[in-house]
């Protein structure tokens, strides 16, 4: 992952990354599941077509025909098949905006619309995808667009071990209320930033034996809406408006059918209204990962990155960087899994008075666990831990995101969902710091 991965977090750049992460966290549904299980699931921005992955996953993969072994569930329309659906539901949360004062609270319904059409004839794959998540506050008058996106994936399988594919998307969400210097004062943003989000990516990848290779790039551009604070002046947030573009590349060594490493080389250049947060920079990391190894499956790595900013001020940031994830499986009923990355981003946040914005370096600890136990319930956990580092600055933020949900199943088929998340920032920043509490219960069908 480079500073593109910060930049596409759940479609969200910088701190606010973790807000989104927050909200899809507490999105409540209720869960047709099963069962459409051939039905394909809308694809995050990727470059490359697979993530890494063990020499038996691959042979299982390029063993298998990839075209759906059925129609159950989609609607068929000349050759494509149609999948569809509508979540809808209720939410409350006593602090709508993530500002530290002159918090708000507010409840209302939630809609989550989702399309996926889906052409497949084995060597030529398309995917073209909507999804959304709308929440209407009446008593504020406010619309909120979380991660509604357009977009379409194809996979071009020129051999069973040579895939070239390729991705465009366009994401229109928002984040949590801006924060400046000028908090100390009583000023504060009275409005979440919305944003719309273009992405395109394209790559090849290849299997030599007991090798694999891939190189494939990125480019996000990105666009800001101003909003107000307190006293009704604009907050320009135009400075934030750029593109991240990526060079991506992988060599990869199956040790055995279920150990691998890699060697993963990247490169970034990021251009901003702002010409002081203009940057480029490199990220190598090796790591080593296995499949089901008696309880466990997981991946390690470490490596080194290095960002040069255009801004004398932040001069280069170079620094170790180590992560990876874990699960365990202590009984068929429990999944207990734990990630960590670094990366780099922007903030709102002025290091100096009256400039626009600011780089952050970002650590991000993840925490999921799940237990199915019965026909009839389901207990879901997760928590995120985000450390933000702003470069040249004072400031360090913690912010802990934490949710966990009970689904009640009526039938293997039909179940409902309560969700409560919890979210905290820690701050050495005066006045910055906020909490939010977020209940959500809804309902899903498709047709």
């Amino acid at each position: 992952m480079t500073i593109l991965q910060d930049r596409l977090c759940s479609g969200a750049p910088r701190l606010a990354c973790g807000r989104v992460i927050f909200c899809v966290l507490t999105m409540m549904t209720l869960t047709v599941a099963a069962a459409r299980a051939q039905a394909p699931s809308p694809p995050g921005p990727a470059v490359f077509y697979a993530p890494i992955e063990p020499l038996a996953a691959t042979i299982g993969r390029t063993q298998a025909d990839p075209r759906p072994a059925s129609t159950e569930g989609a609607i068929p329309i000349l050759g494509w098949l149609l999948y569809s659906g509508l979540g809808w539901g209720a939410t409350c949360d006593n602090n709508v905006n993530s500002t530290p004062i002159n918090r708000v609270s507010a409840c209302g319904p939630s809609i989550q619309p989702s399309l996926v059409a889906q052409w497949n004839t084995g060597i030529q794959r398309t995917l073209v995808y909507g999804v959304g998540d709308i929440r209407y506050y009446p008593s504020l008058e406010q619309v909120d667009v979380l991660d509604t996106t357009l977009g379409v994936a194809h996979v071009w399988e020129i051999q069973r071990d040579l895939i070239f594919r390729i991705q465009g998307q366009v994401t229109q969400g928002e984040q949590g209320s801006a924060f400046s210097n000028f908090i100390p004062l009583g000023v504060f943003a009275t409005s979440p930033v919305r944003y719309t989000q273009e992405f395109g990516s394209t790559s090849i990848q290849k299997n030599f034996g007991s090798f694999f290779t891939a190189v494939g790039g990125s480019i996000t551009g990105t666009e800001y809406q101003n909003v107000r604070d307190n006293l009704g002046n604009v907050i320009d947030e135009q400075f934030q408006n750029g593109t991240v573009s990526t060079f991506n590349t992988r060599f990869g060594y199956y040790i055995s059918p279920i150990i691998y490493t890699y060697v993963e080389p990247s490169y970034n250049w990021t251009r901003y209204q702002a010409s002081n947060l203009d940057s480029e920079g490199y990220r190598v990391v090796a790591g080593i990962g296995s499949d089901l190894i008696s309880l466990f499956r997981g991946e390690f790595y470490g490596g080194y990155l290095s960002q040069r900013f255009d801004d004398p001020l932040h001069g280069v940031a170079s620094f170790p960087v180590f992560g990876g994830r874990l699960s365990w499986y202590p009984t068929r009923f429990i999944t207990l899994s734990i990630s960590a990355d670094q990366t780099f981003g922007t903030s709102d946040f002025q290091v100096v008075a009256f400039t626009p914005g600011s780089a952050t370096e970002m650590t991000t600890v993840k925490f999921n666990g799940g237990w199915d136990f019965s026909q009839r319930f389901a207990f879901s956990a997760i928590v995120t831990e985000q450390h933000l580092n702003y470069l040249d600055s004072f400031r360090k933020d913690d912010l802990l995101t934490a949710s966990a949900g009970v689904t009640y199943k009526f039938n293997p088929r039909l179940g409902i969902t309560l969700t409560y998340t919890h979210q905290h920032l820690y701050t050495n920043q005066e006045g910055a710091a906020f909490s939010r509490d977020f209940v959500s219960v809804g309902g899903r069908t498709t047709f």
